[in-house]
């Protein structure tokens, strides 16, 4: 199946707030193991702030309220970084003043805290140096900062995933499929100069449904009848990029919501999972604890290179016992992959089949890119087991709104279709499908069926094979099965 790897851009020595950690368990001072019963007093909050020596943008942070033990001692150094224990070391490369907040939380969850501010009156180039920040803002040179726009070409520009993930496994928007939201005429501009963040939106945004209520959005429009575009006027912002552990952030400090096209909601701190000078691929866990969403930026400008592939007859397969050659793309499905064969009975005696499990989503289905185009003058057929159970609600319709549609109900019905990927969103308009419905009496057992493309074997724009179960444009939900899927 299909297993996507993060691009981390590493070995960046810098944070725009990093610190190295220099004590150990924040319970290192707790010999008892209890903690401290209650916070100290406000009085009694005291820490001390030593330059480190031939280091003018580096600070030792030293707690020295008197305790037996503590459960948490907190450090926020007023530039997005949090950081915790008895000592830690202060990153401070920018002219400014912090406020320093040092907190002190007993077992009891009462806390205590104590303010200092740290003034920074130089500037520490190398850290202008970093990839990342010359990446994103264009670097020195670039007096007016660089603009970023939603890469709305590209499959995935807006996707979801399980939070501890690193790609959008649940959902992945198509080209252009959220037009109208919005989304696509946002402008995002980082200038390096005070790290100056400009959100350009023309007047609207595009919204989750549990945002739009927010005193900041007016006028709710639905998008896809859940989400909605929204009149917003975002306010001046600032930037800034931190690193923790090898990976690189970047989060906003305005007082109203900056987001990156789609306000998912939650923190706004965005992980950046892959940077080069014309693109960006970022991920922030959104408004539900348990999710990941994804967005991909391109410079304002580029233009994605096209790629000729070249025009190659090869095997196509898949069996389901780890012996194909089809890379499977699944966002769109609640479940794919291989399992056991409930039904190991002849035409499909093979140990493993694989289950497609169609959610509520309006568009679903299983799908391949090649990187070649099918030359099909000689080899134009596929084949596939199917098994369609009866146990399914072929009956009852679910309209969320196709109203091109004759009908709203899951089908008995398999589709299989070639797509020109180059068209993106569009590559409906020159597909070809071949599918079959069932019949009451083929429900429940095995059937090998074939879809025979012969008739355009002079086709040479074909990169993308689309396998469709139960029908699109309802949101019925449905249990299907497939095995030994193959070009013939």
């Amino acid at each position: 199946m299909k297993t996507m790897k993060m691009k981390i851009i590493s070995g960046i020595s810098f944070l725009m707030a990093a610190l190295l950690l220099i004590s150990c368990d924040p319970n290192e001072f707790d010999k008892s193991g209890l903690g401290l019963n209650s916070a100290p007093s406000d009085d009694s909050m005291a820490f001390t702030i030593t330059p480190k020596a031939d280091d003018p943008f580096r600070f030792i942070l030293t707690n020295t309220t008197p305790t037996e033990g503590t459960v948490l001692i907190t450090w926020k150094l007023g530039n997005g970084t949090v950081l915790q224990g008895q000592q830690v070391e202060a990153y401070y490369p920018l002219p400014g003043t912090y406020d320093l907040t040092l907190t002190i939380t007993a077992n009891n969850g009462q806390s205590a805290a104590k303010v200092e501010q740290v003034t920074q009156t130089e500037t520490d180039y190398s850290f202008l140096d970093s990839p990342v920040l010359n990446f994103l803002s264009g670097g020195s040179d670039a007096v007016d900062g660089k603009t970023w726009v939603v890469d709305s070409l590209y499959r995935g520009h807006f996707g979801i995933g399980p939070a501890g993930g690193d790609w959008p496994e649940w959902w992945a928007a198509n080209p252009l499929q959220k037009t109208g939201s919005g989304a696509y005429d946002d402008e995002f501009t980082f200038k390096l100069v005070e790290f100056v963040f400009d959100y350009k939106n023309n007047g609207d945004s595009y919204v989750k449904d549990y945002q739009k209520d927010l005193p900041y959005y007016s006028n709710p429009v639905e998008v896809d009848g859940v989400d909605c575009r929204v009149n917003y006027t975002p306010r001046p912002a600032t930037w800034t990029v931190t690193e923790r552990d090898g990976v690189n952030y970047l989060s906003f400090s305005s007082e109203t919501p900056v987001f990156l096209g789609f306000d998912y909601g939650g923190s706004y701190e965005y992980r950046i999972d892959m940077i080069n000078e014309n693109e960006v691929h970022l991920s922030t866990i959104g408004g539900g604890p348990g999710d990941r969403w994804y967005n991909i930026l391109i410079r304002k400008g580029y233009e994605r290179p096209v790629i000729e592939k070249p025009i190659e007859a090869r095997d196509l397969m898949d069996d389901f016992e780890g012996n194909g050659n089809i890379d499977w793309f699944i966002a769109e499905v609640e479940q794919f992959g291989a399992i056991s064969n409930f039904a190991p009975v002849p035409i499909n005696e093979s140990p493993n089949i694989g289950i497609y499990k169609k959610g509520a989503f309006e568009w679903t289905n299983v799908a391949v890119t090649l990187d070649y185009r099918l030359d099909l003058s000689e080899r134009n057929v596929f084949s596939m087991k199917v098994f369609m159970p009866g146990f399914n609600d072929y009956v009852t319709e679910c309209n969320p709104g196709t109203d091109w549609l004759p009908t709203h109900n899951l089908m008995p019905q398999i589709d299989v279709k070639l797509h020109d990927s180059k068209l993106g969103g569009d590559a409906w308009t020159t597909q070809q499908v071949r599918g079959h419905i069932l019949s009451e009496d083929q429900l429940g057992k095995w059937v090998e069926l074939e879809f025979d493309f012969s008739d355009v074997a002079d086709r040479t724009d074909f990169d993308k094979i689309v396998v469709q179960f139960g029908m699109e444009g309802h949101c019925n939900p449905g249990i299907f099965y497939m095995d030994d899927f193959m070009l013939k």
